[in-house]
Parts: structure tokens; sequence; C-alpha cells
């Protein structure tokens, strides 16, 4: 027997009755937009514009090692370092308003790793919003241009997408919390690295012998420190020979304690 056809408009009624929910997309913004909901949903520009410098204060870990000390530094407008003290070797990452430093120095096939942190620290946006030198304060200019790019979803949680673009560069991937607006990480692009760097040949490998490492800082772990949110967590992608045991992973720090508007030492930026 023959069932009768059924009305597209019967199908609409019944999924709504069986409780369908509709599906809600977030308002369309553009990138400066969400930047600027961004900079309001942690403080707000006045806030952020009165810390002139900030010391943040934490242990570091990589791969089985034991916990050790690290901290951020930075000062406005636009001089920052990082300081991981492990066991072997003081792991340093600065600029200084004019140059990236990265120590230690790494040998000539390591290069293009060296090089990608160097233009990282130079682009304003190293450790999401941990350092004061924060491009995102001036907003577009200078050549500076944000670019909304949708969402994706995140470790769960769906997140705006914006390219911060700048002349002659790579652009830089800012993702921002649909719901609280905090900067959850920023994607560097890659490296490419060849056969000939040894520590680097023990992942599968193309036909001409090269391997690619996405560069890339998360930050979590939200809270309010003298009117501003910060981040007490963060993770950056490092590859060997920073790590002893595998080629590429990641350093994962906890914040201790945030301290603003004290004198910092010009030699911790050398």
């Amino acid at each position: 027997m023959r069932l009768p056809a059924i009305s597209f408009s019967i199908i609409l009624l019944l999924a709504s009755a069986a409780g369908v929910p509709a599906r809600i997309d977030k308002p369309t913004l553009t990138g400066a937009e969400i930047v600027s909901k961004h900079l309001e949903a942690v403080g707000g520009k006045e806030a952020l514009t009165k810390i002139k410098s900030r010391i943040a204060i934490g242990t570091a870990r990589k791969e089985e090692d034991a916990a050790v000390p690290m901290a951020i530094v930075s000062e406005a407008p636009n001089r920052v370092s990082a300081i991981y003290q492990f066991v072997d070797f003081n792991w340093q990452m600065s600029y200084d308003g004019g140059k990236p430093i990265f120590r230690p120095v790494l040998t000539r096939a390591n290069a293009p790793v060296m090089l990608k942190y160097q233009d990282m620290l130079s682009t304003g946006t190293m450790f999401n919003g941990i350092s004061v030198y924060n491009v995102l304060l001036a907003g577009e200019g200078d050549g500076v241009k944000f670019e909304a790019k949708g969402t994706k979803k995140l470790r769960g949680r769906l997140v705006y997408l914006v390219d911060m673009k700048r002349p002659k560069s790579e652009a830089v991937r800012l993702s921002f919390d649909t719901e609280t607006f905090m900067w959850v990480r920023s994607d560097y692009g890659n490296v490419r690295l060849s056969k000939e760097m040894g520590q680097f040949t023990n992942r599968s490998e193309s036909k001409d012998q090269e391997t690619t490492y996405d560069f890339y800082v998360e930050t979590s772990e939200f809270k309010e420190v003298d009117g501003v949110k910060l981040p007490y967590k963060i993770e950056i992608t490092a590859v060997a020979p920073i790590l002893k045991h595998k080629n590429v992973g990641t350093i994962i720090a906890t914040i201790n304690e945030y301290r603003h508007n004290v004198a910092i030492d010009p030699q911790m930026f050398q």
C-alpha cells in the first residue's frame, strides 16, 4: 500500500514539536570590531594603557622534566622578554623595540627556527596579551589590518578568527573566544626543515626530505589583576634542540604572580 506524501510544512512542524533547535549564528563582525570587543572585555583601553610595565612570574615544564622558573617581563611601548631557566640552559626570547633576540643561538642548520621566533617577537602579539607590548591597542593603521576569517572550534569552544596583516610580513592568525572575547591563540605559520638538520629527522618526511612545523601560542585560565583580565596559563611551540626527546612539542607555563608598573632593568631586554 502506498503511503501518503508528507508536505514540507508538516515536516517543519514535526521538527519544531520535537524540540529540534534552530541554528543560531554568531553576528557578523569585522576584524577590527572583534579586536575592539576583546580590548573592552579584558578591561578597556584606558585600564590597559595605565599599565606601563608588567612582570609575569611562574613555572614552566618541557617534556618530562621538572618545573623550572620562568618570567615574562615587558615595558611600554614595545619591549618584551621571556626567560625560561631550564637545567642545561636559559631560553631567552626578547624584543628591545628595534630587534629580536633569541638565545641560545642555534646552529646555522637551525636558522629557520630562530628566524621564526624572532619574527614572532617583532609582531607585537607574542604571548597573547601577557605583554604590554601589544599591537592590538593601536588598532588598524601603519599598514596593519584586521581581517575576519569566520569561526571554528578550538579545544571545544567556538572562536572568532582574525588575520592580522602587515606590509611585507606573513599574516598572524588571532583567535578570540566568541563568548568571552578572550585572546586564546595566535598562529604564526610554519617552518619547513630539511633532513640536513639532524635532530629533525625522526618525523615522517616527504619525498623532498622536508618536514613542516606549525608555530603558535595559546593562553587560558584568565583572571582579573588590577582591573584587567590576564591569562595564567601559556603554551608555546618548541622544537629540537630546545626539546631533547622529540622534534616538536609545546612548553606549558603557569603564571603564579603579576606585578604592574615596576621598574625593569634594561639588561632584561638585551
